[in-house]
């Protein structure tokens, strides 16, 4: 039994970070600007185009990085199909061997991954620590199922007389992932680690908002042995640099994470020449609080999950539906969390809202609570711009706003710790509201009775459904969405992510004729 009380509760939450030596050093490259990585060679680009990193906190310029643009995803494509040649071939504990020795490099330089998620990512290092891990749990669990899933010949069955029949199946060859910028450390390993477990080669595009992490794992994995072009990392403005990629033939898989605008433009792109993608493209995420809960106990651990990465994760908790019986004094307890949140510096102690990524997302934001507000939002935290003393970032102050059923006056994914409560006269009204969002990509119902959560959750339009937690992810278990938030594919995080980056063939075998 749980012991949790509502004081026990908290946001995510900065401990101070003190910013390692070797992190500034790799960010200044001996004063020239951090290239792509194409063939295990640092490459500055034909473009004569570079970009600045910062820091979303204090807009301090990080590093200056090359974009890169067409010769750049050619040149890559093309040595990425020359290692595949070889790369494919090469046996499995071998490849496992690479992995492994990549993620105790990863391990090596934990303090330096760690200052690429809070110093360039914005996030507080609770969370930044949590992400970290998931480079070591990611490759093991796709290790494991390697060695599971049989490449080439399956079992041959006759299909007439004289003729017998098999799958093969292989690795896709080159394959991209186009990586967004709220969770780089995670998105990157969940891309590459079955990408390269199965035998395919790998181009990384980072966002441009995040390409640390990305530039200096693909320097580890020069450094753990990996031949080159087998890992080539891209950075550029997706516009740019992702165009590119979606419009090379050679590329024969993307793995995308980003918006549904996005993702279904890559994917238009993508049919003209048969470039196989799967999507992850956000959410609206809900929450159906039942007459049963604590109001008080369940609204803090909701805010909690309204305030990861502060709103910037993508099945955020963005709408909520509380039985009519404990509304106001769930409201009451989830306001005052939300008023309560130390708004800071991302790397200070004690920080539990920080700075969002980049000017662009502060004015979608703020836009976007004053748009709820006219479409009939009831006003119980404004919002706005916040002011961090010493800081230049992009702060906003947290926002709630009361609604009732048949307003619909927050219809689009927000991505800030922004969220509208409804007050509801049944689950099933409630559930009908939840599931009335074109997103579907993770939902939760909040109730001590498990059965009736379970069964309520079952019906949830989404592609990860949970009781009395959210922002669930396990090895294992797929992470994927529905309606415009996903598809097609297994998700991320099971076994049918490693079969994604594979194709199977049919072969047929007759008698010689005669």
């Amino acid at each position: 039994m749980s012991t949790a009380t509502s004081e026990s509760i908290q946001a995510f939450t900065a401990a101070a970070f003190s910013t390692p030596d070797k992190f500034t050093e790799f960010c200044a490259n001996g004063g020239k600007p951090l290239g792509g990585i194409i063939g295990g060679k640092s490459v500055s680009g034909s473009m004569n185009a570079t970009f600045q990193s910062t820091d979303p906190g204090s807009q301090e310029v990080l590093a200056t990085v090359c974009e890169m643009g067409e010769a750049e995803v050619a040149a890559a494509v093309d040595v990425a199909q020359k290692a595949f040649a070889s790369w494919k071939d090469t046996p499995l504990e071998d490849r496992i061997a690479l992995v492994n020795k990549l993620v105790q490099l990863c391990d090596r330089d934990r303090d330096v991954l760690l200052a690429c998620e809070i110093r360039d990512g914005g996030k507080v290092s609770e969370l930044a620590e949590g992400d970290f891990t998931q480079i070591r749990e990611c490759a093991e669990y796709f290790s494991s199922v390697a060695q599971k899933i049989a490449m080439g010949d399956g079992a041959a069955m006759k299909v007439g007389d004289g003729v017998k029949g098999y799958t093969y199946r292989e690795p896709w060859g080159v394959v991209a992932g186009i990586i967004p910028w709220n969770y780089p450390i995670v998105l990157t390993s969940w891309f590459i680690f079955p990408a390269l477990l199965s035998g395919n080669t790998i181009i990384i595009k980072p966002a441009e908002d995040t390409p640390l992490s990305a530039l200096y794992i693909a320097n580890l994995a020069a450094e753990a042995g990996f031949p080159p072009g087998v890992i080539n990392v891209v950075p550029g403005r997706g516009e740019i640099t992702g165009q590119c990629i979606a419009e090379h033939p050679g590329v024969r898989y993307i793995s995308f994470t980003g918006s549904p605008g996005i993702g279904q433009h890559i994917l238009r792109i993508c049919d003209r020449h048969g470039t196989r993608m799967k999507r992850e493209m956000g959410g609206n995420g809900s929450a159906i609080v039942l007459d049963d809960a604590d109001p008080e106990l369940v609204a803090r651990t909701v805010g909690r999950y309204v305030n990861q990465h502060f709103g910037q994760t993508c099945c955020t908790i963005h709408r909520v539906y509380v039985d009519k019986k404990i509304a106001d004094p769930f409201i009451d307890a989830q306001k005052a969390f939300m008023e309560d949140l130390t708004i800071g510096y991302q790397a200070d102690e004690g920080t539990q809202l920080g700075a969002v990524v980049n000017p662009t997302q502060q004015r979608r934001i703020l836009q976007a609570q004053s748009e709820t507000v006219s479409r009939g939002g009831e006003v119980l935290l404004s919002g706005g711009v916040a002011e961090v003393s010493g800081r230049d970032g992009f702060y906003i102050k947290p926002a709630l706003y009361r609604t009732e059923p048949g307003v619909d006056c927050n219809p689009k994914e927000v991505f800030h710790t922004f969220a509208t409560v409804c007050p509801v006269d049944s689950a099933e009204q409630a559930l009908q509201l939840a599931n009335s969002s074109p997103y579907g990509l993770g939902a939760s119902v909040w109730t001590p009775d498990l059965d009736r959560g379970v069964a309520l959750a079952k019906q949830f339009r989404d592609g990860t459904c949970q009781v009395n937690c959210h922002n669930s992810v396990a090895y294992g278990l797929p992470y994927g969405g529905q309606g415009i938030s996903g598809g097609p594919g297994g998700g991320v995080n099971c076994e049918d992510t490693f079969l994604d980056y594979t194709q199977v063939k049919a072969v047929y075998v007759a008698d010689y004729p005669g």
